[in-house]
């Protein structure tokens, strides 16, 4: 395909389609994919880039999985669709519950189907205030989240979410989700230093529900490491700490794994490496690897025979909750993952990448490196030493994107964190180039932005 049309296939793009977090001009540099093949996608000009994002943190055993494709086409031939609703269910998705309750944590019992992390975490959050509904604590229906948090396009997920620039348009929001402070060490919001820091960011979120009141709390929810807000992973005593925190005021603990679950960070999930149980957690994502649409909410025994045996139906549903295709998908990808020692292989390649990153902080402009397993942040600052950021006319967080994608890498950026998060599937090699091309792109953008001061 030659430019011209390339450019009109873009120009069809923009005339039609609403992109989510649309902005026109954003538009129109899209790049139209139109194949895959393990952490590589090919656009329709025949330009090849490394998948530095899984896509969306989600395609998890790489692209052109034709077992997959195979997967689906065998349920669809068998049988496309099922209502789920009570009094019904499929094979595949009676199969899928026994295997994610097995996978994840010990404490797992029972498991809803959804379609996206937005829905998970709404089944999440109705299925934590009817948890307290069914116990007489009717006034047990705040949710506590934490900034730097993403959860999800819905009201209430945009509610919980603490990233302003996706109220905007939307309010007012529900009250009843509460924000506070979260682990971002590097820009501490209380100007501490770990160690000794006395772990105030787990503290202000105790801090919240006591001023909230216990009695009208129902749950906190938490990224393990946070994803869309900045890749933030946690020191290792601040979920523990939360988990005593949630214990100790009668409160659950909902643990938003839509991104670090299956594999991602080098454990099947998230809250593994700190040895702590949540009372409810989402998935999403990498569960079909983005090949079907499909999420969820799996919950702990005393919350699933709490519905188990409630006279009031779980009045929540979804016409393609527990569709058989999906799920038919997402045990061949599990399988996947498992045969080919895949979270094994993230922990490595986490290793291998986490190591590469670092050496970027002997760049001009790398203000931190920071992740766990296959998921990683890099934040350019302009003073390194006080780690005054650049200023935001520049966007150099935008520009850094720009200039990967211009040498084949495509991932995305949080203002000047630079954001990664590749297949579970990426080679050595791969992750090498990842590191190649990141080191390339800093040195010009931020170049650039030393000459843009140095001219005003």
């Amino acid at each position: 395909m030659n430019d011209s049309e390339y450019r009109s296939l873009v120009e069809r793009d923009i005339a039609h389609l609403i992109h989510p977090q649309y902005l026109q001009a954003e538009a129109r540099n899209a790049i139209v994919l139109v194949k895959g093949e393990g952490a590589v996608l090919t656009d329709a000009r025949g330009r090849e880039y490394i998948d530095g994002l899984s896509s969306l943190w989600n395609v998890a055993v790489g692209h052109g999985r034709k077992e997959l494709a195979e997967a689906a086409a065998r349920q669809m031939s068998e049988l496309a669709f099922a209502n789920g609703y009570t009094g019904f269910s499929n094979l595949p998705a009676i199969e899928l519950a026994e295997k994610v309750c097995a996978i994840s944590y010990p404490n797992m019992s029972g498991v809803f189907f959804a379609n996206s992390g937005s829905e998970a975490n709404e089944v999440a959050f109705k299925l934590a205030r009817f948890h307290w509904y069914l116990k007489g604590k009717m006034e047990k229906v705040k949710i506590i989240a934490r900034r730097q948090a993403y959860h999800g396009g819905t009201l209430a997920t945009t509610a919980a979410t603490g990233l302003a620039p996706f109220w905007r348009g939307f309010g007012p929001l529900d009250p009843t989700f509460i924000r506070t402070g979260t682990n971002y060490c590097y820009r501490c919001e209380w100007n501490k230093t770990y160690p000794g820091c006395g772990l105030d960011c787990a503290v202000a979120i105790e801090d919240t529900i006591i001023r909230e009141g216990p009695d009208t709390v129902a749950a906190v929810i938490a990224e393990p490491v946070h994803g869309a807000g900045g890749v933030i992973p946690p020191v290792p005593e601040y979920f523990p700490k939360l988990r005593e925190i949630c214990d100790r005021h009668n409160v659950l603990l909902i643990a938003d794994e839509v991104i670090t679950g299956f594999g991602r960070t080098g454990r099947w999930f998230a809250l593994r490496h700190w040895d702590v149980q949540p009372d409810i957690m989402t998935f999403a994502k990498a569960i079909t690897s983005a090949y079907v649409p499909l999420a969820g909410a799996v919950v702990s025994r005393e919350i699933h025979q709490a519905v188990l045996q409630a006279e009031d139906k779980f009045m929540h549903g979804f016409t393609n909750s527990g569709h058989p295709t999906a799920c038919a998908v997402a045990l061949r990808n599990l399988q996947i993952i498992e045969e080919e020692g895949l979270v094994e292989n993230a922990a490595a390649l986490g290793e291998r990448l986490q190591a590469g990153l670092r050496t970027l902080l002997d760049e001009d402009g790398v203000g931190e490196v920071r992740g766990l397993g296959l998921i990683a942040g890099v934040e350019l600052v302009a003073d390194k030493e006080k780690r005054r950021p650049f200023s935001i006319e520049l966007s150099v967080g935008s520009r850094l994107v720009a200039a990967c994608k211009e040498r084949g890498l495509i991932s995305r950026n949080l203002a000047d964190s630079y954001l990664l998060a590749p297949p579970l599937v990426t080679t050595p090699e791969q992750i090498d180039r990842i590191v190649a091309i990141l080191r390339e792109s800093i040195r010009d953008v931020v170049g650039w932005a030393r000459r843009q001061k140095a001219e005003i």
